[in-house]
């Protein structure tokens, strides 16, 4: 099953995304704040990202930017979980390379719709790369 990192240092939010993408068979890794989510990001392997914005230590945005800046958001699809609702911040978010962006509160099924369909395209996109065939010259 897949392996998603969530960086989020609101407990009962953590809590409720940790123990409904667990139920589901994924293998879920937790950060609490955005240094230790972007070394985990940089260290680890994983499928997908679940991204707060608003974190101690680093934000999420300067997380965002650097999973960007050194190629992890080309093999690791992020999704920004988070309360700004602005519509210029889910811009920007998606400037820097998330995938989705889901506004708190949320439903449980939205989140795990969200989760559904980023892992579903990555593993498509991550397909296509493979099947394409090598040009040979003749």
């Amino acid at each position: 099953m897949a392996r998603i990192l969530v960086v989020e240092d609101e407990p009962s939010i953590l809590k409720l995304i940790s123990q409904n993408l667990t139920l589901r068979g994924f293998d879920i890794e937790i950060a609490t704040d955005g240094e230790t989510g972007l070394t985990r990001a940089r260290e680890g392997k994983y499928d997908l990202i679940l991204l707060d914005l608003m974190l101690p230590v680093i934000s999420g945005w300067e997380v965002l930017r650097e999973l960007g800046n050194q190629g992890i958001l080309d093999r690791v699809p992020v999704i920004v979980v988070t309360a700004a609702a602005r519509e210029e911040d889910e811009k920007r978010a998606r400037s820097l390379g998330a995938r989705d962006y889901l506004v708190k509160p949320f439903y449980i099924k939205e989140l795990l719709q969200c989760v559904s369909t980023a892992l579903s395209s990555h593993n498509q996109a991550g397909r296509n790369k493979q099947e394409k065939p090598s040009r040979r010259s003749s």
